[in-house]
């Protein structure tokens, strides 16, 4: 390994060795995603407490629905539920000839089913050792199927990287940007799906594309692939394209592609079971989903327009989901903008067989090339979406599954001319528009999961304000007693190491660090302060300790 590798990382020649250069890495993921919990129970978060509502209900009442609307003194309320309110959810009507929002009925969680099956046996453990709580909750959940396995796939990603002759430098400078520069961070953070859809993917993706071929790596592709869909809907499209690049780079012929494909669908059973079952007991049709019976009649407006939502893109729609400071994917993780430059170094590259586990004579296209659709897929789905605003979002929050692949994208199109890293002017923007990347995404993260829709630069508005006055979020240190942000400390030194690791021995790197940073902090805001005070009103413990009041 080379003397000066960063964080004592690089290719190993044992397992062993392995392992000990992922530990550094493995730390300073585990600091940046585990040490600061930022919930609070006042502003009840639909994304992740209605899953865990759900998830719930499947434990103790072995049903679906986890409450009821009725008709009481003279309006429709929630029924049935001691843990309160909560949105996002679907409503089916008692009588058949009405349709919700206005009818009594039974009440479902308006997502797909597949967190709040996984959330049960979690919950199961919790019960054992005192009543449910949501906070409780939300802190395992989020920690056995967030935390740890994002923690988990960012070192596997590494390794595969470097495994298929992506310089160690490049592929370390990815991860970095992907784990802590993007929309991985934040909801790496919360149990809702589109961290958990990433993840599942991105599985898929290295079971398919890592290792040599066989039955039950084709399992596995369709288990995880189906997985992503019972976790999100719009993930199919994306889970078809994965599937279609494994069986073209693992099989040849029409009977080896069939051999691919069966393997493939019989993992994918259990989860459409799971579907299957969800939808025909809860909608009444196995192809009936939630979107069909939303119990909130703004949603119902918003998801109106075009064929399920999906409509031509407009310039509000492009400019907003991709550049705006409020909500925009390149604002928030400029680095990703060399996403428009990897298609053009594959095909440049020569068809090389140095994939681990590629049969001989295959193109190493295929993996990357199925990345950079993915990722083509994800952003049309993005500009052609009613809801592209994303609700309250740290960037387009409907698309994190694009991370990894846009992490893979770029890092084999670095090394898509026989295997050198990226050309120079390449390698500054990775690394300056990363570092840029992992100041405002950690710095928002730090603070909250999603700014307010009045907010136009979240960065000035939200994040500076809270932390200026010591606004912490609950964290080993503040529990142990210390004050204000050096309670924080931990969180905030992995960001610097990460940034320091980027920057290290690259002057042009730094100046257009320097520049990215200006650009996002001083991009225009409103006036607008309710956004603020609002967070500051909910925020928990309230004051933290250390902070100033506004």
């Amino acid at each position: 390994m080379p003397a000066n590798a960063p964080l004592g990382l690089g290719r190993s020649a044992t397992k062993r060795g392995a392992l000990l250069r992922d530990g550094p890495l493995a730390l300073l993921l585990l600091v940046a995603y585990g040490w600061l919990f930022v919930f609070s129970l006042p502003i009840n978060n639909p994304n992740e407490l209605v899953r865990i509502h759900a998830g719930r209900a499947l434990l103790e009442q072995h049903r679906w629905s986890f409450a009821e609307r009725r008709f009481v003194h003279g309006r429709f309320a929630d029924a049935g539920n001691d843990w309160g309110y909560v949105n996002d959810k679907a409503l089916v009507c008692d009588d058949p000839a009405q349709k919700p929002p206005s009818c009594a009925g039974r009440l479902y969680a308006a997502k797909a089913p597949a967190a709040s099956v996984l959330a049960v046996p979690v919950l199961g453990v919790l019960k054992l050792f005192g009543p449910l709580t949501k906070t409780r909750a939300v802190f395992a959940l989020r920690w056995v199927f967030c935390i740890l396995p994002t923690v988990v796939f960012w070192l596997f990603l590494r390794r595969y990287l470097v495994r298929v002759d992506v310089p160690e430098e490049t592929a370390l400078a990815v991860t970095l940007c992907g784990a802590l520069g993007s929309l991985s961070l934040t909801y790496g953070q919360m149990f809702a799906g589109h961290q958990l859809a990433a993840l599942a993917l991105g599985a898929a993706f290295l079971c398919g594309f890592w290792g040599a071929a066989g039955f039950g790596r084709e399992l596995a592709v369709g288990f995880f692939a189906a997985l992503a869909v019972a976790l999100e809907y719009p993930s199919a499209p994306a889970a078809a394209i994965l599937v279609a690049g494994v069986v073209l780079h693992r099989r040849r012929g029409l009977t080896g592609m069939a051999r691919g494909l069966t393997g493939m669908a019989l993992g994918a059973v259990p989860w459409a079971l799971v579907l299957v079952q969800f939808h025909w007991s809860a909608f009444g049709k196995p192809w009936s989903t939630p979107y069909s019976h939303l119990e909130n009649p703004a949603f119902v407006r918003d998801i109106a327009p075009g064929f399920l939502g999906i409509s031509l893109p407009t310039l509000e729609r492009v400019y907003g989901s991709l550049f705006s400071p409020y909500l925009g994917l390149f604002f928030w993780a400029p680095w990703m903008l060399l996403l428009f430059a990897a298609p053009w170094t594959l095909l440049g590259a020569q068809t090389r067989t140095a994939h681990a586990g590629a049969p001989d004579g295959h193109s190493s296209r295929y993996p990357a090339l199925t990345a950079v659709v993915i990722c083509g897929y994800y952003l049309v789905f993005q500009i052609t979406h009613a809801l592209w605003r994303s609700g309250w979002s740290v960037g387009p929050r409907y698309i994190t599954p694009i991370v990894p692949f846009a992490a893979i994208a770029i890092a084999l199109g670095a090394a898509g001319r026989g295997g050198r890293s990226f050309a120079k002017p390449f390698d500054v923007w990775l690394r300056g528009a990363g570092a840029a990347a992992i100041v405002a995404t950690g710095l928002a993260s730090s603070v909250c999961q999603g700014f307010p829709l009045e907010v136009e630069n979240g960065l000035r508005e939200v994040v500076w304000p809270l932390l200026s006055h010591g606004f912490a979020a609950r964290n080993p240190l503040q529990l142990l007693g210390v004050p204000g942000l050096w309670s924080a400390l931990p969180y905030f030194a992995a960001l610097a190491v990460a940034v320091a690791v980027l920057l290290r021995k690259s002057l042009p790197a730094v100046a257009l660090f320097i520049v990215l940073v200006a650009v996002q902090w001083l991009a225009p805001r409103s006036a607008e302060r309710s956004a603020v005070h609002f967070l500051e009103s909910a925020w928990e413990p309230n004051p933290p300790p250390g902070a100033r009041p506004f």
